[in-house]
């Protein structure tokens, strides 16, 4: 029997059912080529776009950090930070992805109507935007692709109306992305603002301090080597400073970080201004004992000292009120500018041709799914009857499980 079970025995059972499977095929396959034809066309718009990169302007520093960057420092990108291996495209996917999203679309298009919620949505409004969230997002797909590309793709019945649909989703990311950058901007703006106002009135405090103490004492200029003493406290004094402005942006969220990074900008701010305090009071810290004059401490007065630390305070406050003030400049030049729109590379288009249903495919798929299902009962009918004609005592329990199961299908019917 094994031998008799090989590749010709199958073709062998093909053949001798060949008119069974020739009719079961026939009353399978033609009411799926009716079916398919009655099937609605669909027709899918795909549309490729790309997020806008992140912008930074060049300038001035502090401390080696730009001046657009030490204005930007709390202000780039979305104005969060981004979890790892996370990119903008997903980010922006999400956001094609989101309700809000979703909502903008159907109330800026004649999607609620398309749909024939109009009843519904007028009875109730949250209502009727729940369903046609759903069936909006029953014929839209977003995805980034691997190349980082965003890819858009919805499907209508009505080819142009899909293309409107996209074009809408387009302008709704776009509307989100240029409210994002408009808000960011707003926001470092206030804050270059109050930092401009508090460097502003500094620099005046300290003006009018080093005024007041060179007309009570009667100085002018400085010795040469205070000069570099003052000079070496200024350039402390700003790296304490921008230390203190980043540590404030992370605390106030306008720039995203851990907080471990915080805890190590502000023990290190803590560390420098331990410093400071050593050297204005004329004791050398250790490792800074070259920032001291080189000359005799004694011929320094406390007054020169006192003077060094008033016109350090003084050129730092000066440094920082400038920079603030371009940096502030420039924050308000890119509100005033039309801010960049996202970049489509492939826009909505007529797809020229119908999408869906693929015939095709779905003939062939019920034509192989209804062979093997078919080939496979000849096989077992095979086997049964085999094993009646050959081993009857295994047949025997089954064949009498099948007629209690008979009898009570037959007293059901009575």
């Amino acid at each position: 029997m094994n031998e008799g079970r090989r590749p010709l025995w199958y073709l062998y059972l093909l053949l001798k059912n060949r008119w069974f499977l020739v009719k079961a095929l026939l009353i399978i396959m033609i009411p799926t080529v009716v079916i398919t034809f009655m099937l609605e066309k669909k027709y899918t718009v795909t549309t490729v776009i790309m997020p806008p990169e992140e912008q930074s302007t060049p300038s001035l520093s502090i401390a080696g950090l730009g001046g657009s960057d030490f204005a930007g420092y709390f202000s780039g990108g979305m104005g969060f930070s981004l979890p790892l291996m996370t990119t903008m495209s997903d980010v922006y996917d999400e956001i094609l992805k989101s309700r809000s999203l979703a909502e903008h679309v159907i109330l800026s298009t004649s999607f609620i109507d398309s749909t024939d919620l109009r009843s519904i949505y007028d009875k109730n409004e949250q209502l009727g935007l729940y369903w046609a969230r759903m069936k909006f997002r029953e014929n839209f797909s977003a995805n980034v692709t691997p190349s980082g590309f965003l890819r858009i793709e919805y499907t209508s019945g009505n080819p142009w109306y899909a293309v409107e649909i996209s074009e809408s989703i387009v302008s709704a990311l776009d509307s989100i992305n240029i409210e994002i950058i408009s808000s960011r901007l707003r926001h470092t703006r206030d804050y270059l603002e109050l930092r401009l106002e508090t460097a502003e009135n500094t620099l005046v405090t300290t003006s009018l301090d080093i005024k007041r103490f060179e007309d009570e004492h009667d100085m002018v200029a400085p010795e040469q080597e205070m000069t570099a003493y003052i000079n070496r406290l200024v350039s402390l004094k700003t790296e304490y400073s921008t230390l203190i402005t980043e540590v404030s942006a992370l605390r106030q969220g306008l720039s995203g970080a851990a907080s471990a990074t915080i805890l190590f900008k502000e023990r290190k701010a803590e560390e420098l201004l331990d410093v400071l305090k050593m050297l204005e009071s004329g004791v050398p810290a250790p490792g800074y004992e070259d920032v001291m004059p080189s000359v005799n401490l004694d011929e320094f007065t406390d007054i020169s000292f006192e003077y060094a630390i008033l016109r350090a305070d003084y050129e730092i406050a000066l440094m920082l009120t400038n920079t603030i003030g371009l940096s502030l400049q420039e924050v308000i030049s890119s509100e005033s500018r039309e801010q960049a729109h996202i970049r489509v590379i492939d826009p909505p288009r007529h797809p020229g041709w119908k999408s869906k249903p693929k015939r095709i495919l779905i003939l062939l798929e019920v034509f192989l799914l209804a062979f093997i299902s078919l080939f496979g009962f000849l096989i077992a009918r095979e086997n049964i009857r085999d094993i009646k004609k050959k081993r009857p005592e295994l047949w025997e329990p089954w064949r009498k499980l099948f007629e209690e199961i008979r009898r009570d299908f037959s007293f059901r019917r009575r």
